[in-house]
């Protein structure tokens, strides 16, 4: 009876711990691990507001990409800059970084977004 119950355990053990890691839950904790305290409630409602909290998100034009739909025209320069190509931004935790800098850029606001009033 151990040797068919240890398993079982240990297999829904496994299936627990990875319904955690949604795209919905890395994106979360991806925003958190970039956006200081006092804005990251507010950076999640961004983000979920602009993209659904859907680290893929493309807007229909193709202009917008990734968490927070950071424009490509606008932002890819700055995501040069920081060592990063344009198809990384599809990284939750790399379009979080890029987003702290658009966010620092406007002087510690939500202004560039549509969405900011989230």
């Amino acid at each position: 009876m151990k040797r068919i119950v240890l398993p079982l355990v240990a297999a829904i053990a496994l299936l627990v711990g990875a319904s955690g890691c949604t795209p919905e839950a890395e994106s979360r904790d991806a925003i958190t691990k970039w956006f200081p305290d006092w804005a990251e409630a507010k950076a999640i409602r961004v983000a979920d507001c602009e993209s659904g909290l859907n680290p893929d998100a493309i807007s229909a034009g193709g202009g917008n990409w990734g968490l927070f739909q950071l424009n490509r025209t606008t932002w890819e320069p700055t995501a040069r800059s920081m060592g990063y190509t344009w198809s990384q931004v599809l990284d939750p935790y790399i379009n979080s970084k890029i987003a702290l800098q658009v966010y620092k850029a406007a002087g510690n606001s939500f202004s560039p977004w549509g969405c900011r009033n989230a």
